[in-house]
């Protein structure tokens, strides 16, 4: 990628942000997620207790307790600090949004962009690949592959990447169909410009909103799928993620009695999917946006 190029994608990221500040709904998204990122990146340090030891007062363990002072959110039937465990819970899921929403978008919009540019056999060929990945289903095939690879935090990160990029590969490759026609893409190849300098220069910046929507998207999606493999024993449950946390909130028997050790991780999933997918969203609505008063003031 020459200078200009990503001059231009810093740009677009740039004026994007710039929106986003402006527009106070996607900015108190925006908000949510930065905090859920400073609670991965430092959610054990904060940590007032051990996340997997029991806690003792009086010599004796603080079992199934609720809110107190000394426990904000209570501890768990093994005596465990319930805040303790969701600060530490951040970073896993946080890690799994963030490599399970790459992988999605960075398969997704290599098989959508050269789909919709390069056209012919290759369209052909990448299309009939995603129809084959759109047709199976999602959980149990996950199931089958973790089975096979051997359950695992990674794993199961990577079968979540290796099945949701389709989506975004068949919307990806529509824009870029229409984008091939433009002007300025036309003026390129009567340059001499070579298709990868065209995609790079021309095609990536333009996909980049809806790219960055789509990357929300499976970061969202990532995070939900996990917590569900979690919650039915498929992925490794030593990792102390949010989803693992309701499983055993799940397996103890007391998930209704004692609500303030299932409600916390389940509150937080919802919330950080939530803000991800709302905060993609609006940021490729105000992108786009954008992009349609510069592409009306150009035609005048």
């Amino acid at each position: 990628m020459d200078l200009s190029t990503g001059n231009e994608l810093l740009r677009r990221f740039g004026d994007g942000f710039r929106l986003v500040v402006k527009d106070k709904t996607t900015l108190l998204y925006f908000g949510i997620l930065v905090v859920i990122l400073f609670a991965g990146a430092f959610g054990p340090m904060l940590a007032p207790y051990p996340h997997d030891e029991t806690v003792y007062e009086d010599g004796e363990p603080v079992l199934s307790e609720g809110p107190s002072v000394s426990h904000p959110l209570g501890t768990t039937t093994s005596g465990q600090d319930v805040l303790s465990r969701v600060l530490v819970g951040a970073r896993p899921t946080v890690i799994t949004g963030l490599l399970g929403g790459t992988l999605i978008i960075g398969i997704g919009l290599g098989v959508g962009v050269t789909a919709g540019y390069v056209g012919g056999w290759v369209d052909n060929v990448l299309m009939r690949t995603t129809d084959v990945a759109y047709g199976v289903p999602l959980l149990p095939f996950a199931i089958v592959l973790l089975s096979l690879l051997g359950v695992g935090f990674l794993t199961s990160v990577v079968v979540i990447g290796l099945l949701l990029w389709r989506g975004s590969a068949r919307v990806l490759r529509s824009q870029v169909l229409q984008i091939r026609e433009r002007p300025f893409i036309l003026s390129a190849k009567a340059t001499g410009a070579s298709t990868p300098r065209i995609i790079v220069r021309h095609v990536l910046p333009n996909v980049a909103p809806m790219a960055i929507m789509f990357f929300a998207l499976g970061i969202g999606y990532s995070i939900l799928l996990q917590a569900g493999l979690s919650f039915i024993g498929v992925s490794n449950p030593l990792v102390p993620s949010w989803g693992i946390m309701i499983r055993n909130a799940y397996s103890s028997g007391q998930m209704t009695t004692a609500w303030w050790w299932s409600i916390p991780p389940g509150v937080l999933i919802s919330l950080t999917v939530l803000s991800t997918i709302m905060f993609g969203r609006r940021y490729e609505e105000l992108s786009m946006g954008t992009d349609d008063d510069e592409n009306a003031m150009a035609s005048i």
